[in-house]
């Protein structure tokens, strides 16, 4: 009955009576995922920036960066949405940094048919005004995923490092709400918060707002290269998993596939950077391709011949899987550009090239 009850809020998020266009192609992928047994791509994770007015301790964005690469410009935008269109996908998301610093995010969304898809924000929620979000709606965003890390508020700021971050970020969510956006809060958590009162109150907070909280697991990725000591051990799991089968608004990335549960990295979800890599994740800075090079098809071709990545693997590769973190993400700590191609770091066995 929990997995029936995510399904059926997963539906619920992406469901807009305005977008009819959506609604009948959401039920086509539900159809054929029932019929194939297999889903096909579901979500683009577009990251258009790295720029940001916060300073979060795990931040990874200048990891990325690289102000002498080629970014992706609009039409760039619309004709890879385009291509993961073909392959299935009805969700577009936009992160950063901090995307609402960046001015030409109208245009991208435009680019990507929100009559046709379900548009995500992911946002620190401090620059969000009912202004703001009025605009957003009318653009055709759906779901705005904003970061809260701590019902207390000296915590939270503490952790994205601007005093008064917690206060402007309630504001934003209570704006969101109001403009009858679909909110999902996203928390980082670790080892040693992951039971604490902050954390706590989060789940609260879903609860009492019936919005999506969403567990992030901590990666070593930017800042938190070296941390060793913020991964969640087994217990810490056990718990994890307790609480998203006591709720379905308290979720992972797992609970959020539209096939079996586990990590739905390349099989529903790829993450693009600003030059057009496509990575399986944001935190797993290994690019099996560039869009501006080679269509996506090819590129996700080539990451599914990865038998990490061809199936919905149990473990969280970047988080929960210390195998895969030592022989293979290790690989990119310390390296003097980011992210590194997959035949850097898998051996020639492990993975294909795309035919």
């Amino acid at each position: 009955m929990g997995r029936i009850s995510q399904f059926a809020l997963n539906v619920r998020y992406a469901f807009r009576p305005s977008k009819p266009l959506l609604t009948a192609r959401l039920a086509w992928v539900v159809i054929k995922s029932i019929a194939f047994k297999r889903p096909p791509l579901r979500y683009v994770d577009f990251a258009i920036d790295f720029a940001c007015n916060l300073r979060c301790q795990h931040c990874f964005a200048t990891a990325l960066q690289n102000g002498k690469r080629r970014r992706m410009r609009v039409e760039d935008y619309a004709r890879v949405a385009e291509e993961a269109m073909a392959l299935g996908s009805v969700n577009f998301s936009f992160q950063g940094g901090e995307p609402l610093l960046f001015d030409g995010l109208p245009d991208i969304i435009r680019a990507c048919q929100p009559a046709r898809n379900v548009i995500s924000v992911t946002t620190n929620g401090t620059l969000l005004t009912r202004e703001r979000t009025s605009e957003l709606r009318r653009l055709g965003v759906d779901i705005l995923t904003i970061s809260l890390d701590s019902a207390i508020p000296e915590e939270h700021d503490r952790f994205r490092g601007i005093s008064g971050t917690f206060e402007k970020t309630m504001s934003g969510i209570r704006f969101a709400l109001e403009a009858g956006l679909r909110v999902t809060l996203g928390t980082v958590v670790t080892h040693q918060t992951l039971k604490s009162e902050g954390i706590t109150g989060l789940i609260e907070m879903a609860r009492h707002l019936n919005v999506i909280l969403m567990i992030i697991f901590p990666a070593p990725a930017g800042r938190w290269t070296a941390n060793d000591e913020m991964f969640l051990t087994a217990e810490d799991l056990a718990y994890v998993d307790q609480l998203t089968k006591g709720s379905s608004l308290i979720r992972t990335d797992f609970q959020a596939n539209f096939g079996p549960m586990g990590c739905g990295a390349v099989k529903e979800i790829l993450y693009l950077t600003p030059y057009g890599d496509v990575l399986p994740c944001p935190f797993m800075h290994i690019s099996f391709g560039n869009v501006l090079e080679e269509p996506l098809v090819a590129i996700r071709r080539r990451a599914l011949e990865n038998p990490y990545l061809s199936d919905y693997y149990q473990k969280c590769l970047v988080s929960t899987d210390p195998e895969f973190i030592e022989k293979y993400l290790s690989k990119t700590f310390g390296a003097k550009e980011l992210p590194l191609r997959w035949d850097q770091v898998f051996p020639s066995e492990t993975t294909g090239a795309a035919k």
